[in-house]
């Protein structure tokens, strides 16, 4: 990506794709902190943009990963020419330092969890410090930010998250009922789906004791949590 790597594009809108410059660049992205669900499946879609954009990206789990110096070795091995991390301080931190631009994208956990940590939030501030931007999901977010690290405010841009979707053909509603132990048609079922990483800090228990009541006044009502059961510490 050279010098103009992950340069921005028009104030107010977030970096793309376009607005990178021509040319085939290897790019680290993301480096990241773990993924809910198929590592190999959920970056896929930034991977997608950069590479149709004509960059070679390759994905990194930034647990994989004990130092900044190891990183170092990956960067000098790979040549890549710039990075993606998402989360700030999962794995914001391991790029600092090493000479290639780099672009950061908010986590929920750098601003509801990890801000409130005295040294954590100091070593987010100086990741922003060298950062060549940030992408914020919300403008709350883009908010939350600014006020924590007011000398990010120039270089922090707002996209929406967007999710797509591929349906399993081989999936049967009733067989996934039975397993479930709910023995009813699902013709006549209301199933709620919530789908999240089993953390507490998600809290993804937080309406089970009101869908328990509701399920007792309308037996057709059932609310059903998919996710991997994870918890992470660093």
């Amino acid at each position: 990506m050279g010098a103009d790597a992950g340069r921005p594009g028009p104030r107010g809108s977030p970096p793309t794709a376009a607005s990178v410059p021509a040319g085939r660049k290897r790019i680290s992205t993301p480096v990241l902190a773990p993924v809910e669900g198929d590592p190999k499946e959920q970056p896929a879609t930034t991977a997608d943009h950069l590479e149709a954009a004509g960059h070679i990206c390759i994905l990194k789990d930034a647990f994989d990963f004990e130092s900044p110096s190891e990183i170092a070795n990956l960067i000098k091995a790979e040549s890549f020419e710039a990075a993606l991390a998402l989360h700030l301080y999962r794995g914001g931190r391991l790029l600092q330092g090493h000479g290639i631009p780099f672009g950061i994208i908010f986590g929920g956990t750098d601003l509801n969890e990890d801000v409130n940590q005295g040294e954590k939030n100091k070593v987010m501030g100086k990741v922003l410090e060298e950062a060549r931007f940030a992408v914020a999901f919300t403008k709350s977010m883009e908010e939350m930010a600014q006020r924590q690290w007011p000398h990010a405010k120039g270089k922090i841009y707002v996209q929406s998250q967007g999710i797509a979707t591929v349906p399993n053909a081989a999936f049967n509603w009733d067989t996934f009922l039975q397993r479930s132990e709910i023995n009813q048609s699902a013709d006549n079922l209301h199933v709620f789906l919530l789908i999240c990483g089993l953390r507490q800090v998600k809290d993804p228990l937080y309406l089970v004791d009101v869908f328990s009541e509701w399920h007792r006044e309308e037996p057709s009502v059932y609310m059903v949590i998919v996710g991997p059961e994870r918890e992470f510490s660093v």
